[in-house]
């Protein structure tokens, strides 16, 4: 029995070890990432933040800095698309916001300068844009107690006596309704339960929509760089997409950006 529990001892301690470790070397690369980003490197920082990424680091202020490294080697689509993942992580954040702002104005003027007029989709439909401030929790919750003040004003109204205070509730009943129901529809849409793919946003300009995931399909579409889309699936190299005005079709893999 001791030599059990030594022996547990023993992998709670590694288990901690290896933690700290693993600590340690991601605020080495963050750190890295910074410097190369400070002195205009901004390929390498992108690589190094990249690899945090990648290593599971799901933290807002790493996937800004991946989105502003972007925006400053050009990489308009690509910042965007981090950009909208802070928003993911960190809802209502003003810098990340400024960030989308300031590459879709960018990626407009380049696309001018090249083919002398420039449409951008700049943002994404109105009640999206409406729910992308509030988090997942901050939604459930609010959804949560409206309903729960809207069934107790229904129960108060049967047993309140004096008229002013049951026509008071007769009032907010269906007002503590009505917002419960929005608040509802905004949770199923920041759970995306209204999509039927995965949010993503299009890094190429004039990339390819093709009707297989072959490159030897025909072309149905072009994708313009920056463009909202929706993963269906994915299919080797090829994932399946679903884009505005009806496009659909496979579009290489390096071509869209999951957010």
């Amino acid at each position: 029995m001791k030599r059990l529990l030594l022996l547990l001892g023993y992998a709670s301690l590694f288990t901690a070890l290896a933690t700290a470790a693993h600590a340690d070397s991601a605020r080495e690369v963050f750190q890295r990432a910074n410097q190369a980003y400070l002195t205009g490197q901004y390929d390498a920082a992108i690589a190094q933040y990249q690899v945090l990424v990648e290593s599971g680091v799901a933290d807002p202020d790493i996937t800004f800095n991946l989105g502003t490294a972007h925006a400053r080697a050009g990489h308009y689509g690509e910042a965007i698309r981090w950009f909208e993942r802070t928003l993911v992580l960190r809802p209502g954040d003003d810098d990340a916001e400024r960030g989308i702002a300031g590459a879709t104005s960018l990626l407009g003027t380049r696309r001018a300068q090249a083919e002398g007029e420039a449409t951008v989709q700049t943002r994404p439909a109105m009640f999206e844009s409406f729910v992308r401030g509030f988090s997942e929790d901050t939604l459930a919750i609010a959804t949560l107690a409206l309903d729960t003040l809207f069934f107790a004003v229904l129960v108060a109204f049967f047993f309140v006596g004096r008229e002013s205070t049951r026509l008071a509730l007769g009032i907010a009943a269906p007002l503590l309704g009505l917002l419960g129901i929005v608040a509802m529809f905004a949770l199923a849409q920041k759970m995306g339960m209204f999509r039927d793919g995965r949010p993503a946003v299009i890094v190429r300009e004039h990339a390819e929509v093709r009707e297989g995931p072959d490159p030897r399909a025909a072309e149905r579409a072009h994708a313009s760089e920056g463009e909202r889309a929706e993963l269906i699936s994915r299919q080797g190299n090829y994932v399946h997409v679903r884009l505005s005005g009806r496009r659909e079709g496979f579009m290489l893999v390096a071509d869209v950006g999951e957010i």
